[in-house]
C-alpha cells in the first residue's frame, strides 16, 4: 500500500546506569502488557522491526526495542573515549533493569536473542521477580568461543 506509515514510533530516554547517564534509543508499538526485546551482540532494535509492525501482536503487548548502550543509535557515556567498552553480564543486566525502571515498566516480559537470550537466563537466575515472563530465544547458558581468543 503506498503511503502506509508503520505505528512505530523511536525516540530517547535517559538513562543512569550504574551512576553513568546514557542515552538510550528505542522504539515501540502497540499496548498492553510491555514487551521488552534484547537484540544480539552487534546488531540493535532494527533486528526486531517485524514484530514492531506486527498489528495483530501489538493488540495485547506494548513492544519495546532498545539499543543498548554503544549500539545502534544509543550513544556512549560522556567521555568514553577515555575508557574501554566491555560488554560484561553485569553491565548488560544493570542497563537492561535501569531501562525498564526508567521507562517505568510495571513487571515487563523480556526476550532476547542470542547474547540477549544468555542475559535472559542471567535476569531469571538473579531478578526473576522483577519480571512477568523472561524468554531466551537461541540462548545457551555457555558456549565455547567460536573465535580465536589467543590475540
Amino acid at each position: 500500500m503506498n503511503g502506509m506509515i508503520e505505528p512505530i514510533v523511536g525516540r530517547y530516554v535517559h538513562v543512569d546506569i550504574d551512576g553513568e547517564m546514557y542515552r538510550i534509543y528505542f522504539e515501540e508499538s502497540g499496548e498492553g502488557i510491555p514487551l521488552v526485546c534484547l537484540h544480539t551482540a552487534g546488531s540493535d532494535g532494527r533486528q526486531w522491526r517485524h514484530l514492531l509492525a506486527d498489528t495483530e501482536f501489538a493488540k495485547n503487548f506494548r513492544i519495546i526495542a532498545f539499543d543498548m548502550p554503544w549500539h545502534g543509535k544509543s550513544t556512549p557515556p560522556d567521555g568514553w573515549e577515555k575508557t574501554e567498552y566491555r560488554l560484561t553480564t553485569g553491565s548488560y543486566t544493570a542497563a537492561i533493569r535501569a531501562f525498564c525502571q526508567a521507562m517505568e515498566l510495571d513487571k515487563p516480559v523480556v526476550m532476547g536473542c542470542s547474547i540477549g537470550g544468555r542475559i535472559v537466563l542471567n535476569l531469571a537466575i538473579a531478578h526473576a521477580a522483577e519480571f512477568r515472563a523472561l524468554i531466551a530465544l537461541e540462548a545457551a547458558d555457555f558456549q565455547q568461543p567460536w573465535y580465536d581468543t589467543a590475540w
